[in-house]
């Protein structure tokens, strides 16, 4: 198994140094400003240095499943971290029932899995902690100009968590060429690619343009496939606490995002009821 240091220093290297080959081909420059540097370095660290080690560090502890599971809360804990940002809440009384939904659906989660030898109760704080990592991050970013174009903010975003993975792999002795393997290389090079890349690609570039609750919808996605991929191709168990925890905790994401219209839909209804 690859250690976590040397899988994420594998992962952005390999997302950094495409993004250089395809800065150079459009002949732009890397060179960015002392503010943009400040702004990348932040962001990059948060979301793609802190979350990624986290999230490394608890795969070894918990299943895949239940790793997608407690993503999927993601959407919450912006919503909490924006509320922090502008120092007012960001819902009403409804939304505020979806967040209080979405944690009951995370004990859910947390009690089967630890009850059924799935996780322990580190694994899941250390997932809880990467979903606030980058919710912190999203919102830095969010209400951060940049005028250095997507790609090379891609690239910034994918080399300085590269190195700090470096030099953690080399200072605790797990950057270990030697044992490299396709089998453990391809997963990296996939995540490189499809994550830090595309994923990221789309991400900045939404999250620019809409609201963050909105940009938050693939939470909605990632643990449906997730439970499903992990049954498939890792024989890991479809168990009806990561089943009902991921209902729980989309159905409370579909309160926080649709909170208007239900607001004014049962207010409407307790109105007409009062006459």
């Amino acid at each position: 198994m690859i250690h976590p240091f040397f899988a994420g220093s594998l992962r952005f290297l390999i997302a950094a140094g495409l993004m250089a080959l395809w800065v150079g081909y459009r002949h732009e420059s890397l060179a960015v400003s002392f503010r943009d540097g400040k702004i990348l370095a932040v962001g990059s660290v948060l979301m793609y240095f802190l979350n990624t080690l986290l999230l490394l560090f608890a795969s070894q502890r918990v299943d895949a499943g239940i790793s997608t599971v407690m993503v999927s809360l993601i959407p919450i804990t912006i919503l909490l971290v924006e509320s922090l940002a502008v120092r007012k809440m960001c819902v009403g009384w409804v939304g505020i029932a979806g967040i209080i939904g979405g944690f009951g659906g995370i004990a859910i989660v947390v009690v089967g899995s630890i009850s059924g030898g799935n996780a322990d109760p580190m694994g899941i704080s250390l997932l809880l902690l990467a979903d606030i990592v980058w919710s912190v991050g999203t919102v830095y970013l969010k209400y951060q100009s940049i005028d250095a174009s997507v790609q090379v903010q891609i690239f910034y975003q994918s080399a300085i968590p590269a190195i700090l993975f470096f030099i953690c792999a080399y200072l605790t002795g797990n950057f270990d060429l030697e044992n490299l393997s396709w089998r453990g290389a391809l997963p990296m090079a996939y995540m490189g690619i499809a994550d830090s890349i595309v994923g990221l690609t789309s991400y900045l570039y939404l999250l620019r343009r809409w609201k963050t609750s909105v940009v938050s919808t693939y939470a909605y996605i990632n643990p449906v496939v997730g439970i499903l991929l992990s049954a498939l191709l890792l024989s890991e168990h479809i168990t009806a606490a990561k089943v009902g925890g991921m209902l729980v905790i989309l159905a409370s994401v579909f309160i926080i995002q649709r909170e208007e219209r239900l607001s004014g839909v049962l207010m409407g209804k307790i109105k007409r009821m009062a006459d």
